[in-house]
């Protein structure tokens, strides 16, 4: 059995009551959870959720 390393990109869409950006991480980060399970061929050794923060750039026109 050999082992690997895969990578997973994942979008989450989310309707949140908090204020800023920071604190919806912060809870989904504490609160949430992602499940992976074995597979008869496929033992899961470890998982990381990895955060991000993106924002859609604002469309600013310099005159270009």
């Amino acid at each position: 059995m050999k082992t690997e390393e895969l990578f997973f990109i994942v979008r989450v869409e989310v309707n949140t009551k908090h204020s800023n950006l920071n604190e919806t991480l912060q809870e989904l980060e504490a609160s949430s959870r992602f499940l992976m399970t074995n597979t008869p061929k496929i033992t899961i050794i470890h998982t990381e959720i990895l955060t991000t923060k993106m924002r859609t750039p604002k469309n600013e026109d310099h005159g270009a």
